[in-house]
């Protein structure tokens, strides 16, 4: 028996690929498309946030904006503030109801949850797309966003994080959105940092971060969560949901070729030096679908090779003297115009945006940084 044919076949439902799945069901896209996401389950297990520029489908989603933000340090802290650009943070949860309930009023399109892809395969202009259910399709393009496995050398990085989403606690300024606080350091991390996100009355999300070579261990994230929460005196505040995660702050490999797409972060929209990648994404899903609605190949996320240089000397910066990153974040963002920054760390700068960033900045460091990370002088992970 032959084996059943799509058009597109869509590895994982995450935030990449429901994105893209909605923009065809709305779109009324001609063809068939396969779904495949091997969790059964829609778990509140991460929020997306960032700066918007500009509308998405997933409005609905929204949990709170903010148009000030905060970066403090043990010495100093500064605030910022824009009119344009807010400050967004959205319900995982609400995302993917959003973009199922889309893919569900297509009754054409073939939907595989709890199955994983056990092999791909190219055959000719079509690729073979064996489920570990036993089932076999044939798609005239893959996109894949599956994250391959991989390990970092310096100038790479990982950024692991915790994070709980707290009721019953003192309320905080329920207007700034507190983004980077360095007050909390722990030595066996290159750089650690909370976050605090005031969502409505006694509620917030407080997040740790590190930015670290080696990914700590999932128990080891939530006990410094934790010794977080007993240290900022919101011990005794009610958890309603914990996330945790740990993101490449690399360039994503290579493509695979031919007909077989890597998509979202593992496909490079996430940004190394921020790992922001919400909104980048939505900016590919616009662009893949406005092609396929139009009957064209769908298209990989975006890069910059000059923001990807950007970011490896910024973080061979911060591996030669991570003592001074706090106030060179502070002074970033005590410096730079806001929404020149925000551009910046969303990776859609204008050409003055830049210079106003790197002028923020401190020369001699990022120099030195510079010096050994050429744009031809890769040291890829």
């Amino acid at each position: 028996m032959a084996a059943p044919r799509v058009d597109i076949a869509l590895i994982g439902a995450g935030c990449a690929g429901l994105s893209l799945a909605l923009r065809l069901a709305q779109g009324g896209y001609g063809g068939r498309v396969l779904l495949v996401e091997p969790s059964t389950e829609d778990t509140n297990d991460r929020t997306w946030c960032g700066w918007s520029d500009g509308e998405h489908p997933f409005a609905a989603a929204r949990v709170r904006r903010w148009w000030r933000w905060a970066v403090s340090t043990p010495a100093a802290e500064t605030r910022c503030a824009s009119h344009e650009l807010p400050y967004e943070m959205l319900d995982a949860r609400q995302v993917r109801r959003i973009g199922w309930e889309a893919v569900a009023r297509r009754d054409d399109w073939i939907t595989r949850r709890g199955c994983r892809v056990q092999a791909l395969q190219a055959l000719g202009r079509r690729m073979q797309v064996a489920l570990d259910n036993g089932e076999v399709f044939e798609a005239t393009w893959v996109l894949d966003s599956r994250a391959p496995g991989r390990r970092l050398g310096r100038p790479w990085l990982w950024q692991a994080f915790a994070g709980v989403e707290l009721a019953g606690t003192p309320p905080l300024d329920p207007e700034t959105a507190r983004l980077m606080d360095f007050r909390t350091a722990e030595a066996p991390h290159l750089l650690t940092f909370t976050y605090q996100l005031p969502i409505a009355g006694d509620r917030r999300l407080l997040e740790l971060t590190h930015f670290t070579p080696e990914p700590p261990a999932a128990a080891e994230l939530d006990a410094s969560l934790q010794t977080l929460r007993a240290r900022l005196g919101l011990d005794g505040s009610h958890p309603l949901r914990y996330e945790r995660g740990y993101l490449p702050m690399a360039p994503p490999l290579p493509q695979p070729g031919g007909r077989h797409i890597r998509i979202g972060a593992a496909g490079g929209s996430l940004r190394p030096a921020t790992g922001y990648a919400f909104h980048a994404i939505q900016r590919w899903a616009d662009a893949c679908a406005s092609r396929l609605l139009a009957g064209r190949a769908p298209c990989p996320p975006e890069r910059s090779r000059l923001l990807e240089w950007m970011d490896r000397v910024f973080l061979e910066a911060l591996w030669r003297d991570p003592r001074l990153a706090p106030e060179r974040f502070l002074q970033l963002f005590a410096t730079a115009p806001s929404e020149a920054l925000a551009r910046f760390l969303m990776g859609r700068p204008r050409p003055t945006d830049l210079a106003r960033v790197i002028t923020a900045l401190p020369t001699p460091p990022l120099l030195g940084a510079a010096l050994g990370t050429r744009p031809g002088n890769r040291r890829w992970a």
